[in-house]
């Protein structure tokens, strides 16, 4: 085990936890003013543990490397602590700037068609990683509770069992839509005001 590895296990469970604590403070605060706006967040993305956890949380999904090549592998013999520091370093002094994603083509099953993917590169992805661990609790407390797509702890068996209890109370119909390019469609200005009504920088 690397030196690197080891020291990440002797303190993951503490950066975990002390990351989870401030996801709590920050979605007990937007549940409790809905039309707070956050500010001050940019200094949260690239705190130690924060960091740490986006590394774990993007060595888990593992995934192929970016347009620079550089894979999970590469950036481990490289040195993860190296590597986050150099990106706090970046983030906090506002040197840190993305690469273009490397697009490939994956096939849709069933279809004949091809479905557009773009792959960040590893410091990237940690940094989006960070950006979502920070980002996230405060947007998750605006969100409906019959919302189930792309969120924390809710999965399609979790909108099933609601659609068998509603079946229980006597409901019958279920109306189902898919919208044609949903994320590309949407708007980015107008996305982007949305999220800046909650989060000032």
């Amino acid at each position: 085990m690397s030196a690197d590895k080891a020291s990440f296990t002797a303190a993951g469970s503490v950066k975990l936890d002390s990351v989870r604590a401030l996801q709590h403070a920050l979605c007990r605060s937007a549940k409790a003013d809905p039309g707070r706006r956050f500010h001050a967040l940019r200094d949260k993305v690239y705190r130690r543990d924060v960091l740490w956890r986006a590394w774990v949380t993007v060595r888990r999904n593992d995934g192929a490397p970016g347009i620079d090549k550089i894979t999970l592998a590469d950036a481990e013999e490289y040195g993860v602590s190296r590597l986050l520091g150099e990106l706090a370093e970046d983030l906090r002094n506002g040197r840190w700037r993305s690469l273009s994603a490397r697009r490939v083509f994956i096939p849709k099953p069933g279809t004949v068609e091809q479905r557009p993917l773009s792959i960040p590169s590893v410091r990237d992805r940690i940094v989006q990683a960070a950006l979502k661990t920070v980002l996230e609790p405060i947007f998750e407390a605006d969100f409906l509770p019959c919302s189930f797509g792309f969120r924390p702890r809710c999965s399609a068996h979790d909108a099933l069992q609601v659609l068998i209890d509603e079946s229980w109370r006597g409901r019958r119909w279920v109306v189902e839509t898919d919208i044609a390019d949903c994320f590309g469609a949407i708007p980015h200005e107008e996305l982007m005001r949305a999220v800046e009504e909650r989060v000032c920088d």
